[in-house]
């Protein structure tokens, strides 16, 4: 007998059955290169037209999909399910103008991908490594195929024909879904009809000169290697007497069965390169030696410097002359003196406490497979929707500070918390959609999604925000652990004169040498997926930012230097600088960059890494200011002041 049972969905787990026959959709995603930042539309190319029939449904896209460009446009592309098929016209096209001819050249010289995906699996093609002639080669892909190749002489040839292998697999008994289905047709009465599971999509693309007579293709079979290319020359314009360019585009489909699992079909892309693995353990075992050395140097200040002047500051036989003691204790009567633009500080203090926090959930929620690559634009929609929710947070944090500092600004610190940065990275990214909107890039976004992004952060981020602070404001401040002094001390001239500002930019190299490979990684990979590592090296951060802070504001106290509020923040936030110099450096080494004629990609790549710095700076430097923050409260509330 049947009990009522209760399940949950998982993004990505939903696998379609298909019996030998049907038609599984391809679906245009969009062209991407990693030349030029700014993808473009499959259909604004001079070949193929979108298809008008009312067969194919319309697909609808999450909030990260559209932001990032990604579309899912039908195509005539027929895949039936076991038939194998050689030469099928995709369509014809003619290339008239001379507009459409140097777009289609410049599409193929800045090296763009055609990106298609089949019952939500992207085709990729194979590569060979270095490593191919020996048994143990370590096959890798791309995402995508190339929608050309150029040579030296500037010609470019067009890849017009694909050899589509597609990969399938006949589920188990043992399957649980496969059950299922087979005791609904049981149920239902009717014989069920052996069915398949898409489990990969590989391309093989190829340039041929087609020839078409009355409408038939009378080159096929395509032969890779003696087939003459179709080359795309960057000045030759169609007359009267006919188009440019003439041809075809057309494929060839094989489906191959396949022993891998629908549940692990993804695995081929995900460990498609081990020697990536490798490097992610080096990036861990890296951060740790730089955890370690800063765990080293607290330890050294906290067990024998803080404790050793606990000891002799405590001394009750008042054999020591005091007054001649240079060090921290001697500023206890302005360390906690309210800093100068503490509104500012407070506001970017919050604002760093929200960004940690949308990262710690985001990386939690990616460790349990709720982002993964099958959801397509579900991590980026995640962080939006996570950054309202958290709303808050910021507005709290920094209600808190600027309540205990005495401030008396309090609606422009609730404001400022909830809007300041947010409002920012909306005019910046406002700014872009009208010139992605210009080149007429699929990343411009519309404007009901402008409305949505609007709404999401006006009548859910900001009233939360409110919320927040006035939840902070009523938290009644704590008594600070020494009075402060009605005349602030004078400060000494800092060590070899160096401003303690110079010492900030510095100190943020320790926590970027934590971050740095793991960096690396995300921008040169096609698809990021290992979420374990980058946890792991987000709670080394954290560490290593708390142990920096905490160190270098001791140091700056023991030269009787009270203004430590800032420095906490600034020491670790000045990571930001570095992430942000080393993306303009990796930008700026790409092979084949141009920047006079990429501008608008180049504006892209520097405002998008100027976001992402920034957050990563706000984060460091509130993980770095609370860590201080605790370590300055605990230290003086455990010294006698007489």
């Amino acid at each position: 007998m049947a009990t009522p049972s209760h399940s949950f969905y998982l993004p990505g787990i939903n696998p379609v059955d298909y019996p030998q026959g049907a038609r599984a959709e391809v679906l245009a995603a969009r062209l991407t290169s990693a030349k030029n930042k700014v993808p473009y539309d499959f259909y604004s190319l001079p070949l193929c037209k979108m298809p008008e029939s009312s067969s194919h449904r319309k697909r609808h896209l999450n909030l990260g999909q559209v932001l990032v460009g990604e579309r899912a446009q039908p195509t005539d592309f027929e895949l039936l399910m076991k038939v194998d098929t050689q030469c099928n016209v995709l369509c014809e096209f003619e290339v008239r103008t001379t507009a459409q001819l140097r777009r289609l050249h410049r599409r193929i010289t800045d090296q763009y991908v055609v990106r298609l995906n089949l019952d939500n699996m992207p085709v990729v093609t194979r590569l060979t490594t270095p490593l191919a002639g020996k048994s143990d080669a370590t096959p890798s892909f791309m995402l995508g195929y190339p929608l050309g190749v150029s040579d030296s002489s500037g010609v470019a040839y067009l890849y017009n024909h694909l050899r589509l292998r597609v990969l399938y697999h006949e589920p188990a008994l043992t399957d649980v879904a496969a059950v299922a289905a087979a005791a609904s047709a049981v149920a239902a009465g009717i014989e069920r009809v052996p069915a398949y599971r898409i489990v990969g999509f590989e391309v093989e693309p190829m340039s041929v000169a087609h020839k078409v007579v009355d409408g038939k293709v009378t080159t096929c079979p395509v032969n890779g290697s003696t087939a003459a290319p179709l080359a795309i020359p960057l000045s030759r314009a169609g007359n009267a007497a006919g188009p440019a360019i003439a041809n075809a585009m057309t494929y060839d489909v094989e489906w191959v069965q396949s022993d891998r699992a629908w549940a692990t079909r993804w695995d081929a892309l995900l460990n498609a390169n081990s020697a990536q693995v490798q490097i992610q353990w080096f990036s861990v075992v890296n951060s740790v030696m730089i955890a370690l050395f800063l765990a080293g140097m607290v330890a050294l200040i906290l067990l024998r410097t803080v404790l050793a002047d606990f000891a002799r500051y405590n001394r009750l036989d008042g054999d020591d002359d005091l007054a001649d003691d240079a060090g921290w204790k001697l500023v206890h009567g302005d360390v906690f003196r309210t800093p100068s633009h503490s509104a500012a500080l407070a506001i970017a203090v919050g604002t760093g406490a929200q960004v940690t926090a949308v990262t710690l959930i985001t990386l939690v929620f990616a460790l349990l497979g709720l982002l993964s690559p099958a959801n397509r634009g579900g991590l980026l929609s995640a962080m939006l929707l996570l950054w309202a929710l958290t709303g808050a947070v910021p507005g709290y944090v920094s209600a808190v500070l600027y309540g205990r500092w005495g401030g008396l600004d309090r609606k422009a610190v609730t404001l400022g918390a909830g809007m300041a940065y947010s409002g920012l990275v909306g005019a910046l990214f406002f700014s872009l959609n009208l010139l992605l909107w210009a080149a007429g890039s699929t990343m411009s976004v519309n404007f009901f999604t402008l409305l949505l992004l609007l709404a999401l952060w006006l009548f859910v981020a900001v009233p939360l925000c409110i919320v927040g602070a006035y939840a902070g404001y009523k938290v009644k401040p704590a008594d600070w652990p020494t009075r402060v002094n009605a005349i602030a001390r004078a400060i000494p001239r800092p060590p070899m004169g160096i401003s303690p500002s110079w010492y900030s930019v510095a100190t943020g190299i320790l926590c970027f040498g934590v971050v740095f490979i793991e960096l690396v990684m995300v921008l040169t990979s096609q698809l990021y997926y290992m979420f374990g590592f980058l946890f792991i090296v987000f709670a080394l951060l954290v560490v290593s930012c708390a142990e920096v802070s905490i160190v270098f504001v001791y140091l700056s106290l023991t030269h009787e230097d009270w203004r430590w509020w800032w420095n906490a923040f600034t020491f670790t936030a000045s990571s930001g600088l570095w992430v942000f110099a080393y993306s303009m450096w990796f930008y700026t080494m790409q092979s084949g960059l141009e920047w006079s004629t990429h501008l608008l990609s180049s504006t892209i790549f520097f405002v998008y890494s100027a976001i992402a710095s920034s957050a990563f700076a706000l984060m460091t430097g509130a993980i770095g200011f609370a860590a201080s923050y605790i370590f300055v409260n605990k230290i003086y509330s455990a010294v006698r002041v007489e």
